[in-house]
């Protein structure tokens, strides 16, 4: 798929024979058009039908990776790519370490809240972090305010309750983001980079991976117990939905 600075995508899951969250992308692609002030080529039915089209047969659990364009009035879809998602599988995901990413700060924006071709954010980061044997890097904006990471949506738990950094704050609108914000108590609340140490345990979400808890930030240890009783949860939430 070729970066395009002004393209969008996103990211969908295919797990157990269906796309457990596709109404969710649906509206989160919906809300980018009208954004946009652009009329949309498909309905969430033939999205289905676009997205089947493009499975492996054999494999059980795929990442489908839709590219859009804009086409006159149109937002329509560009590009669908699929790879399976192995070795890891969604909310199975080993816990992770993150890193604190500097040379570049997000802007804070109403776009900001899809994901858009970005290398400073989902290039360069991965690549920070991975120098010091993480796996993505924490985005801050101009405040120093957290944002999100590399790659997926941001929570952190301080005296017992759980907290999300607010969309005010940059943060893309994650499918999974909106998933769990609608079945746990999660509170928008925004959180510097200073006051990290005051968190007691956290974890990235997103479509592909589903909660994935964090063990370390920066070289700071955080407990994973309490987040691995967690994605327990929302598997359950998700056999439901």
């Amino acid at each position: 798929m070729n970066p395009n600075p002004t393209c969008f995508f996103e990211s969908i899951l295919y797990r157990n024979s269906e796309f457990p969250l596709l109404r969710l992308h649906f509206q989160r692609i919906s809300e980018l058009a009208d954004h946009l002030k652009l009329n949309l080529d498909f309905d969430i039915d033939s999205l289905k039908s676009r997205l089947e089209a493009a499975l492996y047969q054999k494999e059980e659990e795929q990442k489908l990776r839709l590219q859009f364009e804009i086409r006159e009035s149109t937002l329509a879809i560009d590009i669908i790519e699929t790879k399976p998602t192995h070795p890891f599988h969604f909310n199975i995901y080993p816990s992770i370490a993150l890193v604190t990413y500097t040379d570049y700060t997000k802007p804070i924006d109403k776009l900001g809240q899809w994901k858009q071709y970005n290398k400073a954010l989902y290039e360069d980061s991965i690549s920070f972090a991975q120098q010091f044997s993480a796996s993505q890097s924490i985005i801050l904006n101009k405040h120093r305010e957290i944002v999100e990471t590399s790659l997926s949506n941001f929570f952190y738990i301080i005296k017992g309750k759980l907290f999300t950094p607010p969309l005010s704050s940059g943060a893309v609108n994650g499918v999974f983001r909106r998933f769990l914000i609608q079945n746990i108590a999660i509170e928008e609340k925004t959180l510097c980079l200073n006051e990290l140490n005051h968190i007691e345990a956290c974890f990235i979400s997103s479509a592909i991976r589903g909660i994935v808890p964090v063990y370390s930030i920066d070289g700071r240890r955080y407990s994973i117990e309490e987040i691995e009783q967690l994605r327990a949860q929302t598997n359950k939430a998700l056999s439901h939905t």
